[in-house]
C-alpha cells in the first residue's frame, strides 16, 4: 500500500515538474513598435519609445510568465515605410501585437494589411478621423483621439468662452492637419467665430515668413497652429521675430506647446493656449506617480507623446494581465484590450464601443512655474467622445 502511495507521489511530482517547465518556457510575448525615429518626429518618437519601456518595465517586462519583447522599428513618418515595417514585424518577427504611429498618413496605409492579417494594432497618437470610424476594424484600437475629439471643442472654446471671432488657421499640409483646421472652424462656428484664412505648409519648411505675412494681411483676432517636433519650434521662434506674437495671441493643438518645445523655445511659447488630452500639471495621484517616475528614469518630466507612448502600452499590459498573457488567443486578447479600464496619468481610461478612448481635453495655457515655463491646465472638458461628421451610427 505504502509502495503504491509512492509510486502516485512520484508521477504526481512528475506532472508538476513538467508543467512548471512548461510554463517557464512559455515564449515571449512579442510587441511590435513603430515610431518615426528619425526625421521631423525624431524627438517625439524618442519620448514615446521611452515612456513604452518605462510602462512594460513597471511589470519586470514579464506577464503571465512570459517576457515581454519590444521589436522596434522606424516607420520614418513615410507611409511606403510604415507598411514595409509592418509587413517585416508580422510575416519575418512574428509579433503578436503592434503599437505606437505617430503620422496619420501611416496609421492609413497599414489599415487594410493590419485588417486582413488580423494582428491586433494599438495606435498611440495617429488621429486620422475614419481609422476608428468609416475604416474601423475589429483588430485596431486607438488610445490618443480622433481627429476633432480634441480641436473640435476646443475651437467651440476659443471662439466661445475665450471671446476671439477672427481666427486665422496655419499647419503641415497632410489628411491631419487639414482635419484638424477643418474641425477647429466647425467649433469656432458654433460658437459664433470665424476662421478667416486657412494655410497649409510642408511640415519640413524651414522659412515660414510668406505665411506669416499672409495672416498679418488678414489681421485676425488670434491665430490657431498645428504643429510638431522641430516644425513647432521653428515656428515658434519666426512667429515672434516677425512681430505675430505681440500682435495675435496664439492658441493650438497640443503639441504645438509640448514639454521639449517650451524648453527649445523659452519665452516665445509664453502664454500659449492649447488643448490636449494630457498635461504634466494634472493634479491627480496617478499622474503625480507618473511625473516623478519619469523624472527618476529619464531626468526630465513627460511630453505629451510620453503620455502617448504609455498609454498605449499600459493598455495592451493590462489586457494581456487581464488573459494571463495568452495572447496568440486573439479573439480572447481583442476581448480583453476593449474591456480595459483603469485610471491613466490622463484620468479616466476606457474605449468606446469603436475602439476609441472617452476622454477629458485639457484646455492647458504656458506659464512660467517655479522658473520653468510648462503647460498649467485652466479648464477641462470631461468625458469627450470622438465626433462624428455624419452622425454616430448604431453600435
Amino acid at each position: 500500500m505504502m509502495r503504491k502511495w509512492h509510486v502516485a507521489l512520484w508521477s504526481v511530482g512528475l506532472l508538476l515538474a513538467f508543467y512548471s517547465d512548461a510554463w517557464a518556457q512559455r515564449p515571449a510575448v512579442k510587441v511590435g513598435v513603430l515610431y518615426p525615429i528619425t526625421g521631423v518626429y525624431a524627438g517625439p518618437a524618442k519620448d514615446a519609445v521611452n515612456a513604452v519601456k518605462m510602462a512594460f518595465d513597471e511589470v519586470s517586462n514579464e506577464i503571465g510568465g512570459r517576457k515581454i519583447e519590444l521589436l522596434i522599428e522606424d516607420d520614418q513618418a513615410q507611409p511606403d515605410v510604415a507598411l514595409t515595417k509592418t509587413k517585416k514585424l508580422v510575416e519575418s518577427d512574428r509579433v503578436h501585437v503592434l503599437m505606437g504611429i505617430i503620422w496619420s498618413p501611416n496609421a492609413l496605409a497599414v489599415r487594410d494589411y493590419v485588417h486582413s492579417q488580423k494582428i491586433p494594432l494599438v495606435i498611440s497618437e495617429a488621429a486620422v478621423r475614419v481609422i476608428t470610424q468609416e475604416a474601423r476594424s475589429p483588430y485596431i484600437f486607438r488610445t490618443s483621439f480622433a481627429s476633432g475629439q480634441m480641436t473640435r471643442p476646443f475651437g467651440a472654446y476659443v471662439c466661445g468662452k475665450l471671446g476671439y471671432k477672427r481666427v486665422a488657421a496655419i499647419g503641415f499640409d497632410s489628411v491631419f492637419g487639414k482635419e484638424q483646421a477643418d474641425f477647429f472652424e466647425s467649433g469656432c462656428s458654433e460658437s459664433g467665430g470665424k476662421v478667416v484664412l486657412k494655410i497649409f505648409a510642408p511640415v519640413g519648411t524651414p522659412d515660414f515668413g510668406p505665411y506669416l505675412a499672409q495672416i498679418i494681411q488678414a489681421n485676425p483676432d488670434a491665430v490657431w497652429a498645428i504643429w510638431s517636433g522641430a516644425a513647432a519650434i521653428r515656428f515658434h521662434q519666426q512667429y515672434k521675430e516677425f512681430g505675430l506674437k505681440a500682435k495675435y495671441p496664439l492658441v493650438g493643438f497640443g503639441s504645438l506647446a509640448d514639454e521639449p518645445i517650451l524648453k527649445a523655445v523659452g519665452d516665445a511659447a509664453l502664454g500659449v493656449i492649447t488643448s490636449y488630452f494630457y498635461a504634466p500639471t494634472i493634479e491627480s495621484a496617478e499622474n503625480r506617480r507618473f511625473v516623478q517616475a519619469h523624472r527618476q528614469r529619464y531626468g526630465d518630466g513627460p511630453s505629451l507623446f510620453s503620455a502617448g507612448g504609455y498609454t498605449a502600452a499600459r493598455v495592451i499590459r493590462e489586457a494581456l494581465t487581464a488573459i494571463n498573457g495568452d495572447v496568440e488567443e486573439t479573439e480572447k486578447f481583442l476581448q480583453a484590450l476593449r474591456r480595459v479600464k483603469y485610471e491613466d496619468p490622463r484620468g479616466p481610461f476606457r474605449f468606446d464601443a469603436f475602439q476609441n478612448p472617452i476622454e477629458n481635453v485639457y484646455i492647458r495655457k504656458v506659464e512660467r512655474v517655479d522658473g520653468t515655463l510648462t503647460n498649467k491646465v485652466i479648464d477641462t472638458i470631461r468625458d469627450t467622445e470622438q465626433y462624428w461628421p455624419k452622425g454616430k451610427p448604431q453600435q
